[in-house]
C-alpha cells in the first residue's frame, strides 16, 4: 500500500506543476457545457429590447462576461486549491476531470 501512496505523491508533485493549465482546461469544460444556457438566459432577458442594444449585450457577454468568467473562475478555484494538502492533488485532478466528463455527458442526454 506505500507504493500506492508514493505513487500519488509524485503524481500530484508532477501535476502541481502544471496546475494553471489543469484549472483552465476545467473552467473552459465548464462554459463549453454551460455556455448555451447562459446565452440562452440572456436572450431571453435581452428579447424585449431592440436589436442593437440586444447585440451589444451579446457581444459583452461574448467578450468581457465569458472572458471574466474564466479569469476569475481560475483565481478562485487556484485559491481553493493553493489551501489544500499538495499531495491530495492527482486524487482531486482525477476526481475533477471524472465529474466534468459526467457532467457533460448528463448534458449531452439532456
Amino acid at each position: 500500500m506505500d507504493w500506492l501512496w508514493s505513487l500519488n505523491s509524485d503524481l500530484s508533485d508532477w501535476l502541481w506543476g502544471h496546475r494553471q493549465l489543469l484549472i483552465m482546461s476545467w473552467v473552459a469544460v465548464l462554459l463549453v457545457v454551460y455556455g448555451g444556457e447562459l446565452n440562452a438566459a440572456v436572450r431571453r432577458i435581452m428579447q424585449p429590447y431592440h436589436f442593437m442594444f440586444r447585440m451589444s449585450a451579446f457581444i459583452l457577454l461574448c467578450t468581457f462576461g465569458y472572458g471574466a468568467l474564466a479569469v476569475y473562475g481560475q483565481l478562485a478555484i487556484n485559491f481553493g486549491l493553493i489551501h489544500l494538502n499538495k499531495n491530495w492533488f492527482a486524487s482531486i485532478v482525477i476526481v475533477t476531470f471524472l465529474v466534468l466528463s459526467f457532467l457533460a455527458e448528463r448534458k449531452r442526454h439532456a
